[in-house]
């Protein structure tokens, strides 16, 4: 889980925050990876530090997996642990020898592989979605204008036995509770944000000002929280009820209260400050719901790999089809947001990326989701971002 980014976190309003495809791209032919030839400069439009940095992150993270003995999502065939970790070190110390983009270009070129996730009988292409960590107002005193709580995990959590996981709790989690010795799905959003049934229960890490907000927080899985005195507190994904997670967006459209071609985050938070009176509605469609846990020492959001995501250089995909930690190269187009918050127009996205995170509506080899980083302008650009794109994962020769 996006750790759930830290994050769901996309993902998403409409999928981890803009759309998820109406077809099931998890469910659509066999999985396989084929080499490929990328003729055009390995342009790395971000800079080098933040490129290095994640790298060492992910290095870190694979480290972490090994002393566990966790090695979920790696293909034995093609991307082991081993040979992940063997690529991410060649590759750091091609950039850390060099300076000249074109000796750079030329040594990845001579030293690695391409391999591009493909599908039996659908598109090579990705659908590239943004995810952010966003900065909210909140108090660890409850009342007055603050009356929306974080919970932290429930004790009464428990995980079922895969054979019999109760009807309406989400078969990759098993979430559930224990009612007269039968396993049933945890309480929704519904139960839990309307109905209040976890109140009085100690939960309650911190609470904020807006409905809205939390939500995006429970999307995004990870955020800052400004005090009132000043301090900043960081949460993160700690756990779910294990529902099946399901994007607003989608019944916004469904209902024709919102243009499918218009849709984004943006569009979704306007339609919601216009019509509060249907704000609950709205949100207890998706029953997925997030718990968190205190962050005090990270140095940013934590991802799935269990490291702190990097802007632009952090995607989430589905663990269980691509390696964990693994060197990317990500091609599409991207928003180019000005100092204002606005969407001022379109740039061609092209750079190295890691494996690092995952969420619960990214699923299957169609889906990819990148980390813009933290407030509000990573917010539009994350919310705006649903865009067709190539991704091809590196190996070391």
């Amino acid at each position: 889980m996006r750790a759930y980014i830290a994050g769901l976190f996309l993902l998403c309003l409409w999928s981890c925050l803009p759309s998820v495809p109406r077809e099931d791209l998890s469910r659509k032919g066999a999985i396989f990876f084929q080499e490929r030839e990328i003729k055009e400069p390995l342009t790395n439009d971000s800079p080098k530090e933040s490129l290095i940095a994640s790298v060492e992150r992910s290095l870190a993270g694979l480290n972490q997996m090994k002393v566990r003995g966790n090695t979920a999502g790696f293909s034995k065939e093609k991307f082991s642990p081993e040979k992940v970790s063997r690529t991410l070190i060649l590759f750091r110390e091609i950039l850390q020898s060099t300076t000249d983009d074109a000796e750079i270009d030329r040594q990845i070129r001579s030293n690695f592989s391409f391999w591009e996730p493909r599908r039996e009988s659908s598109s090579d292409s990705i659908l590239l979605t943004g995810y952010f960590e966003p900065i909210l107002e909140g108090s660890l005193d409850p009342g007055g204008e603050y009356p929306y709580p974080l919970y932290a995990p429930p004790c009464d959590l428990a995980e079922a036995a895969a054979e019999t996981t109760p009807e309406g709790a989400s078969s990759n989690k098993g979430v559930v509770q224990i009612e007269d010795g039968r396993e049933v799905p945890y309480y929704s959003r519904r139960e839990i944000d309307t109905e209040g049934v976890l109140q009085g229960k100690e939960l309650e890490l911190v609470w904020l000002k807006d409905p809205w907000e939390r939500y995006v927080l429970h999307i995004q899985g990870s955020g800052q929280i400004r005090l009132p005195d000043g301090d900043t507190l960081r949460v993160g994904y700690a756990a779910s009820n294990g529902r099946l997670y399901r994007p607003i967006g989608r019944y916004l459209i469904d209902r024709g209260l919102l243009d499918e071609k218009d849709i984004s985050m943006e569009r979704i938070r306007e339609f919601i400050q216009n019509n509060p009176d249907r704000a609950e509605e709205i949100f207890q469609y998706n029953e997925r719901y997030v718990f968190f846990r205190l962050l005090p020492d990270s140095e940013g959001p934590q991802g799935a790999l269990g490291v702190p995501l990097t802007p632009g250089r952090s995607i989430a995909t589905d663990l269980t089809i691509f390696p964990p930690g693994a060197l990317a190269y990500l091609v599409s187009r991207q928003p180019e947001v000005d100092e204002s918050g606005r969407v001022v127009g379109w740039k061609p996205l092209r750079r190295f990326v890691l494996n690092q995170d995952t969420g619960a509506a990214i699923k299957g080899p169609g889906r990819v989701d990148l980390f813009f980083g933290s407030g509000q302008r990573a917010g539009t650009a994350a919310g705006e971002m649903r865009e067709g794109g190539r991704i091809y994962f590196l190996l070391a020769k």
